[in-house]
């Protein structure tokens, strides 16, 4: 297999690992204002993230704005950026 296809799928990879990484940081956010997770496009953020969270087993954060912060959800992300950057490293030896 020359390189080529080889980056279009490694470049392929880490633009899905960005998208999952940008979902789960848009469930942070309504997660951490109370007042957002109520609404019903916020429900609907929070339930199609839900299987892409990697349960941790760490409780949230309790947060001043009736919300909290998932932890489980952020570390998922960091966990997600990881694998990104180091598909870049691949891609550009590619």
């Amino acid at each position: 297999m020359s390189a080529k296809p080889a980056r279009t799928i490694v470049s392929l990879i880490m633009n899905v690992l960005i998208a999952i990484a940008i979902a789960i940081t848009a469930r942070i956010v309504v997660e951490f204002f109370g007042q957002l997770a109520a609404q019903d496009w916020a429900k609907t953020i929070i339930a199609l993230t839900n299987p892409l969270v990697i349960p941790f087993g760490v409780d949230g954060i309790k947060t001043p704005y009736g919300g909290f912060l998932d932890v489980n959800a952020a570390l998922t992300v960091v966990l997600v950026l990881g694998a990104e950057w180091a598909l870049s490293g691949i891609r550009s030896r590619a």
